[in-house]
């Protein structure tokens, strides 16, 4: 499998930089975001040191040097819009300049503040951010990492210490984790990522229970949990909402609003837009769905709770007359967008 990888990964790359060595990937750009706009999604911008770390996704993940190559092709190439200008296109229905852009990011990470901003700043480039409300200023993480962190030093202790194994086994066991602690590798890390990642649709009060099945096992609490995975402070927020950045909704418990009744969705909404007011009083009045889940039912509380703008994580370009409510993205994260080539493959959907 990791050599089939590897060879898609060759192929790409070859048909990417062939194309832009051409002129036939601009020459696309031209043609598929003629009077339309493409919003892109990221989520963290972590260095080599912090990618080590982190428990999130590869999948949510760019890098550094990759996002710093990426702004540039963006300010070369692209005509991007304050979520301001992308706002009052799309409500009045007036066409996008040709290669509009807009860049969001989702869950304001701190990694957001630390290592994407100095980077727009240079480039003089506006942005948005998604706050999950309740994480922000406090010293929570999500729980994909919390168990991810937990679940890895599980490992490590059964490696060290094998008369622990039956104890943690009985901690994992209930989100069928377990296998874990009979990873091979040196660094179990990237497996693990990738074990939590498959756990998203289980029920809340399972997850919350085997974290503090973990926590109390492996006597470790939150404070212990890699400083890299945590969310803003309301006075980062803040700071760089002074140097252009605007902030949007994201729910309060970044709570997947499909999976709950709706009821409780419009208590996420109403909840996020309330305390994002009292944190960010200038902040255009946008959402991002968690996790990207959405219905015509969950928008039309999006819309009733006063936002102007929301955003999925369907994959597509956006034109001034689509609906406001299920807005099209395009994800960037490390796998494929490490060039400039490969980068402009992603954007006008080669790749």
């Amino acid at each position: 499998m990791i050599v089939k990888q590897q060879i898609k990964f060759i192929l790409k790359l070859t048909v990417a930089h062939a194309l832009y060595g051409l002129g036939v990937l601009q020459l696309w750009q031209r043609i598929v975001l003629r009077k339309k706009a493409v919003v892109l999604m990221y989520h963290r911008v972590l260095t080599k040191e912090d990618r080590a770390k982190t428990g999130s996704s590869p999948g949510i993940v760019v890098d550094r040097d990759a996002f710093a190559t990426q702004m540039s092709v963006l300010k070369q190439r692209f005509k991007v819009l304050s979520v301001e200008e992308f706002a009052n296109r799309m409500e009045r229905s007036v066409p996008f300049e040709d290669s509009s852009c807009l860049i969001t990011f989702d869950d304001g990470w701190r990694d957001n503040y630390a290592e994407a901003l100095p980077i727009l700043q240079r480039h003089q480039l506006p942005a948005l951010v998604f706050l999950p409300v309740n994480f922000i200023g406090g010293p929570r993480v999500f729980w994909q990492e919390h168990l991810t962190h937990l679940a890895v030093r599980a490992v490590q202790l059964v490696r060290n210490d094998p008369g622990r194994r039956s104890q943690l086994h009985e901690g994992l066991a209930p989100m069928r984790l377990d296998s874990v602690l009979n990873l091979p590798d040196h660094d179990p890390r990237p497996a693990v990522i990738e074990a939590v990642r498959k756990k998203k649709g289980l029920a809340p009060a399972l997850i919350n229970a085997t974290l503090a099945s973990l926590t109390h096992a492996l006597s470790m609490g939150g404070e212990e949990l890699e400083e890299v995975d945590a969310f803003l402070s309301w006075e980062q927020v803040n700071s760089m909402a002074r140097h252009g950045i605007a902030f949007g909704g994201h729910g309060a418990e970044h709570r997947i609003l499909t999976f709950v009744p709706l009821d409780e969705a419009r208590d996420e909404i109403r909840t996020s837009r309330q305390v994002l007011e009292r944190g960010v009083p200038a902040s255009v009045p946008t959402f991002s769905y968690p996790n990207g889940n959405w219905s015509p039912e969950v928008a039309t509380l999006v819309k009733e709770a006063g936002y102007r703008l929301a955003f999925t994580t369907e994959p597509g370009f956006v034109s001034c007359d689509d609906d406001r409510f299920a807005i099209r993205r395009v994800n960037i994260h490390e796998g494929l967008m490490n060039s400039k080539p490969m980068f402009l493959a992603r954007v006008v959907g080669l790749f």
